[in-house]
């Protein structure tokens, strides 16, 4: 389920390059975001999960340090090869951790795969995020790294 051939492009490999100098850690991929959130672009770093410390740094100061050089917020993500994994540590990049209830994949006749994430009432807003970014941003990085075709937000309360 996992693709394989992920592309990189060149202005992703020049920030890969610069925050592995920063901080030390191995990046495996690295995409700029645009959030209406912060009406700015958000530069995302994948890491391998015994990475993400030292990606970070003590008191996040290898990120603070990127962010004062690029002028952009920057998210530091744990990589997992794991769908439910990945998207839980995905959504725990939010100041306020959104608790995931459930993740299903659902195959239609047509078999393309669409990934339901339920996630609590209360947290339903920053699962989708303003203007849907949050949505959008889970949608673009599993998109990118698994075979299925759609990601939601199940905003039914069942439950």
């Amino acid at each position: 389920m996992l693709r394989k051939n992920i592309r990189i492009d060149q202005k992703s490999m020049e920030l890969i390059s610069l925050f592995n100098n920063i901080s030390g850690a191995i990046i495996k991929d690295c995409l700029i975001f645009r959030s209406p959130e912060i009406n700015s672009e958000v530069v995302i770093f994948l890491v391998k999960k015994e990475d993400v410390g030292k990606a970070i740094g003590k008191a996040g100061e290898h990120v603070k340090d990127l962010k004062a050089r690029l002028q952009k917020n920057i998210d530091v993500i744990e990589f997992s090869e794991d769908l439910n994994q990945f998207i839980q540590n995905i959504l725990n990049t939010t100041k306020n951790a959104i608790k995931i209830q459930n993740i299903e994949i659902k195959e239609s006749k047509n078999l393309k795969k669409t990934i339901i994430i339920s996630v609590r009432p209360q947290d339903r807003g920053k699962a989708i995020g303003k203007e849907g970014s949050m949505i959008r941003k889970i949608k673009e990085l599993v998109l990118r790294y698994f075979e299925v075709d759609n990601v939601i937000i199940n905003t039914k309360n069942n439950f």
